[in-house]
């Protein structure tokens, strides 16, 4: 069935008027429900259901608006929104959920925790806390957490000049050359280069993708070849002579 539009109904109000004026009181009641028609705004009978089902999560997500109100009028043109508040909470865990980048107090709160046992202790005095002698501070600068971790492959049952190094990425030449010097005893570094690894990712053995922590991989060419021999002790083998049974026996 078609419907009528506004001009249909206003060009039969005025067919209706003309016939009305031929006729008697019949007439004047046929005039008077076709102005009605007239001046009547024709609405949809029913909103269609922008409150229920996916249409809640189609309006949270911006491709429906609070502020439209399309099936009031012209359908194919969209009007302006008004403004629609954002949730105070970032509960949306999709695939463009936006992280906050501001660090909070949490960060504070666990250094307080580690350096002076914070609630259960009272802070030391702010001078001593300033002071090169507070242990924390002096402990980092004296004896920093660095990892320096040679790669076993490099040298492992081979001569090499070149053994491979892991070093921390704020870790610079000289500072790599003081630490082989002090803590190894190498001294015959003829030059070191260096390539900057961050952003590795692997797979744990659940198959998540992890990252690996930033490092940076240092060469360090010496004057003499060094290597590592590994000797096994007859017997200290998982699997003897590549006999998987004499273990389980």
């Amino acid at each position: 069935m078609k419907r009528l539009s506004a001009t249909h109904a206003v060009v039969g109000g005025g067919v209706a008027s003309c016939l009305g004026t031929s006729s008697g009181n019949g007439g004047a009641s046929a005039t008077a429900s076709s102005s009605t028609l007239a001046a009547a705004q024709r609405h949809r009978f029913y909103k269609p259901l922008v409150n229920q089902g996916i249409n809640l999560w189609r309006s949270r997500m911006g491709r429906l608006h609070k502020g439209w109100d399309t099936w009031e009028y012209n359908h194919s043109v969209v009007p302006d929104p008004r403004p629609y508040p954002e949730p105070a909470v970032n509960n949306y865990y999709g695939r463009t959920r936006l992280w906050n980048p501001i660090a909070g107090k949490i960060g504070l709160v666990n250094r307080k925790a580690e350096e002076w046992g914070w609630p259960h202790q009272r802070p030391p005095p702010t001078g001593l806390r300033r002071s090169p002698e507070y242990f924390p501070f002096f402990f980092a600068r004296y004896f920093p957490n660095v990892e320096v971790r040679l790669v076993l492959d490099s040298v492992l049952n081979n001569e090499t000049t070149r053994p491979v190094f892991h070093v921390p990425q704020d870790m610079s030449k000289q500072e790599l050359v003081n630490y082989l010097r002090n803590i190894y005893g190498i001294d015959n570094v003829v030059r070191i280069s260096v390539r900057n690894m961050r952003g590795r990712r692997f797979k744990n053995e659940v198959g998540e993708i992890k990252s690996l922590p930033d490092y940076k991989v240092a060469v360090v060419e010496l004057d003499a070849p060094v290597s590592i021999d590994v000797k096994q002790i007859k017997g200290t083998e998982d699997t003897p002579d590549n006999k998987p049974q004499a273990q389980i026996s």
